[in-house]
């Protein structure tokens, strides 16, 4: 197999390449006699890194705990947060009250989002915002998808972009196409609507 230059001139010593698909990995191996065989056997021990055009890249461990595994969404939320404002100013309770009311009607809306676990945030259960505030559930989506102009259902792919937590590491869910061309279209860039 015809290896580009840079695979040539990166490859460590006591390593064979494979590519797999469009990376070329490096891999440790040796080479022993094995009986009634002509020619050495090559062994391979292991994965030693990958090579790319800026050079040899060495395998790194990461130890990730994965007896708790926290998953929670902010797509949805974070894009509805950039409402936050506009909401609280068309209500009449205290600045307070009417920031967890809208974030109450967020994690009603998303029950998944990493709001429940905000410190700063007073969430409130259906009945104490019907009963305490008098308001009603169905009015507060509509007024919610009036301020941000998209109806509920149109957003609802947003609340699948996720983070990840395992231990003292934390992932971002991949975007779906779905998720992408969504983004592109309510003019949102990625980055806006990850967790910060």
């Amino acid at each position: 197999m015809r290896y580009p230059d840079y695979v040539k001139q990166f490859k460590p010593k006591g390593t064979i390449v494979k590519k797999v698909n469009d990376t070329y990995y490096a891999y440790y191996a040796t080479s022993k006699r094995v009986p009634d065989k002509k020619y050495p056997v090559q062994v391979i021990k292991g994965l030693a890194g990958r090579i790319d055009e800026s050079g040899f890249h060495r395998l790194s461990k990461a130890f990730v705990e994965t007896g708790h595994v926290v998953v929670r969404e902010c797509g949805f939320t974070n894009f509805l947060l950039k409402f936050e404002e506009e909401y609280i100013s068309r209500r009449k309770e205290r600045v307070k009250e009417r920031r967890n009311l809208y974030r109450s009607m967020i994690v009603y809306l998303s029950n998944n989002s990493y709001l429940n676990d905000d410190p700063e945030t007073t969430l409130y259960s259906v009945s104490e915002m019907t009963e305490r505030f008098q308001i009603g559930i169905p009015n507060q989506i509509t007024a919610i998808s009036k301020i941000c102009e998209y109806a509920m259902e149109e957003l609802e792919p947003l609340k699948y972009i996720c983070s990840v937590t395992m231990g003292n590491r934390r992932f971002e869910s991949e975007l779906t196409g779905t998720q992408k061309r969504l983004l592109e279209r309510i003019g949102i860039e990625e980055d806006d609507i990850r967790r910060g």
